[in-house]
């Protein structure tokens, strides 16, 4: 039976952790034994393909949170995948040779040329900055391409800042007041500019260039990288508008998605195996148990009771069928709570 790669691995994860009960009971069940115990080499196998996904199951996870940014782990993330995939295949696995192949196209497809401005999110996070990306693009490529992807993502990000720094200059000077309270000048300072020009030693510093030439900090070091820039906003005023614009863009839609799904609601641990038609009946009559509770709370009578949900084809064709039979109408109308019992004694159970 084809199953998620996650839950192939969370199963995985499950039999390795009870591997001695296997043994355990081999030794009072002959047939079990015999017919179900892994070898050795079954054992190794499970286990190098637990190995395997458990990196894809973290970043996952990574990507699917919801109470944290994740623009700025996007290149890590994407590293550790990458990396993940050179190595699987320089070790020759034959027994994940087919789906390391389907793997590899995939990822070369879709992931291969990492985001340029989500690698911008990691340059801003100071665990990161560019000393990181060019530590990744120098285990991944040859030197040349190595360079012209960290050259790539610094121009992009200096273009971005000066996009930021010329609105930021903008606002500045229209709301400057208009009125002039200095004293007058009087022509006593018409060589300050050229004095100035030719007094200074070197070339003005942006907040971007201030901010890159600082150090790291540590990779793995605890931080809320959205209050770092928080208080760094009187420091690098600009450089700060940038990073929160760009650190709070979700990677993943995931997040979004998930408030709209009733998947977990309806397919629980416990009811893990139901089909496909009767996930989406029980879908339906929890929305008309919903709807009439909600009538009831407002006061309205059962013979205005209405079905709002949109049914698919599979759905509808059910419901028909079940809408035939007068005792299962009735109750549906009478009470859900009966509707859904019958249900499940008739139908699910098949009594």
């Amino acid at each position: 039976m084809p199953v998620r790669w996650n839950s192939t691995y969370t199963m995985l994860g499950t039999a390795l952790y009870f591997k001695s009960v296997f043994a355990w009971f081999a030794e009072r069940d002959s047939i079990f034994k015999s017919h179900f115990l892994p070898t050795a080499d079954e054992w190794d196998k499970l286990a190098t393909m637990h190995s395997f996904l458990e990196t894809f199951y973290d970043v996952t996870l990574v990507f699917s949170g919801t109470k944290y940014h994740t623009s700025n782990l996007y290149f890590k993330c994407v590293f550790m995948v990458h990396t993940r995939l050179l190595e699987a295949h320089a070790a020759r696995q034959q027994f994940m040779a087919s789906m390391l192949t389907d793997m590899k196209t995939k990822f070369d497809k879709y992931w291969a040329d990492y985001s340029v401005f989500l690698s911008c999110a990691a340059v801003l996070d100071p665990r990161y900055k560019l000393g990181f990306i060019r530590y990744c693009y120098n285990k991944l490529y040859q030197r040349d391409e190595a360079q012209r992807r960290l050259a790539e993502v610094r121009a992009t990000l200096v273009n971005l800042f000066d996009e930021y720094r010329g609105f930021s200059a903008n606002m500045s000077s229209s709301s400057v007041a208009t009125c002039d309270s200095d004293v007058g000048n009087s022509g006593f300072f018409n060589d300050y500019e050229q004095f100035m020009s030719t007094s200074r030693t070197h070339e003005e510093r942006s907040q971007l260039d201030m901010y890159l030439d600082e150090p790291a900090r540590g990779l793995n070091e605890k931080l809320d990288v959205l209050e770092y820039w928080s208080k760094s906003s009187m420091r690098y005023p600009e450089l700060a508008a940038m990073a929160r614009d760009v650190l709070v863009v979700p990677v993943s839609s995931v997040a979004s998605e998930s408030a709209f799904s009733m998947s977990r609601k309806v397919i629980t641990v416990n009811r893990a195996s139901l089909k496909p038609k009767t996930a989406e009946a029980i879908m339906c009559l929890q929305d008309w148990y919903h709807i009439k509770w909600v009538g009831k709370r407002k006061g309205k009578s059962k013979g205005n009771l209405q079905m709002p949900i949109v049914m698919t084809t599979s759905s509808h064709q059910i419901l028909k069928m079940m809408a035939a039979d007068l005792l299962l109408k009735k109750m549906v109308l009478a009470a859900a709570v009966d509707a859904t019992k019958w249900f499940f004694l008739h139908v699910v159970c098949d009594l």
